[in-house]
């Protein structure tokens, strides 16, 4: 289970769970309200984080009180926040805008490292943002800036790659000494328990959920399991062995498994959405200092 090509397609696996998460929330965009689809999705995934703990029978790390203090906004950004504008964005927006969006967290982070970790941007980083932010703009105008509209769903997108961004880097610099399953837990929990509540405020979700088709849950159903739990568990183990630089560049087969997925379902990009899709990778691999030949540029030598 630890030979390179199964570390890959574990890592290949978890972008095509996480890019079919779009053309799966985008399916079920009207048959369910964004706070209770995010609540049963995240409930399942606290039940299967748990029954895997349960499985383990080991030691974790012992957290002190004051983790809490930061378990819990990191709980509330990264699941909280990013669920409830992702679910809200796809009532508006298609899958694949959705999914290319979010190609821009990794940047994204980067900008949020510089400030909240200190972290040196380098000048072929800035290249690689700055194409990528030309086609998600071509993506969210379709082509036409003579009259730049952003749609709702566009925007409550780009807030959710920016929270998603925040909970990443806020993840490193708060909470570096917690282990990531435990951490994905625990704020996967935290996050559930806020969606629950808010979601029982201001929606129906006991009168909505029992009402919802088999169809529906199903598809939460998924997004929780592979969406959720395996693809973290999948896109970890592929961090740990091949390394985060690696494992960087196979994020972005994110939007083409939407692309994939929509095309198999009968929806087919146009020609702007294609040459944005291809911007937005080149973005991010500039931005990433890949190069053909293997190598990747360090950032202290440039």
């Amino acid at each position: 289970m630890n030979s390179p090509l199964c570390i890959w397609l574990m890592v290949i696996a978890s972008t095509f769970f996480w890019g079919s998460n779009f053309n799966a929330g985008h399916a079920i965009a009207g048959d369910v309200t964004p706070l209770t689809a995010a609540t049963e999705r995240f409930l399942i995934a606290v039940i299967l984080f748990l029954l895997l703990r349960a499985a383990q029978r080991k030691a974790e790390s012992q957290l002190h009180w004051r983790d809490g203090l930061v378990l819990i906004p990191l709980g509330i950004i990264g699941v909280f926040g990013f669920n409830y504008a992702f679910f809200t964005a796809l009532h508006t927006t298609s899958a694949l805008n959705a999914a290319l969006i979010m190609a821009l967290s990794p940047m994204l982070s980067l900008l949020f490292s510089v400030w909240l970790l200190k972290s040196r941007i380098q000048l072929f980083q800035c290249i690689g943002i700055l194409i990528a932010f030309i086609g998600v703009t071509l993506v969210i105008t379709g082509g036409n800036f003579s009259l730049i509209h952003i749609a709702p769903g566009d925007a409550w997108m780009i807030g959710a790659c920016i929270v998603w961004s925040l909970y990443t880097v806020g993840s490193k610099k708060y909470a570096g000494h917690i282990p990531s399953l435990q951490l994905a837990r625990w704020t996967v929990s935290i996050g559930a328990v806020a969606l629950t509540v808010v979601a029982l405020l201001q929606e129906q979700p006991l009168i909505d959920v029992p009402a919802l088709s088999w169809q529906t849950h199903g598809i939460l159903f998924y997004m929780a399991s592979f969406g959720t739990v395996f693809a973290y568990i999948f896109w970890l183990k592929g961090v740990h062995f091949l390394g985060p630089d690696k494992s960087a560049i196979a994020f972005n087969l994110v939007p083409v498994s939407t692309l994939i997925v929509s095309v198999i379902l009968g929806s087919y990009p146009n020609p702007i959405q294609l040459l944005g899709m291809l911007l937005v990778l080149a973005g991010v691999v500039i931005s990433s200092g890949w190069r053909p030949s293997g190598r990747h540029l360090d950032p202290k030598k440039t």
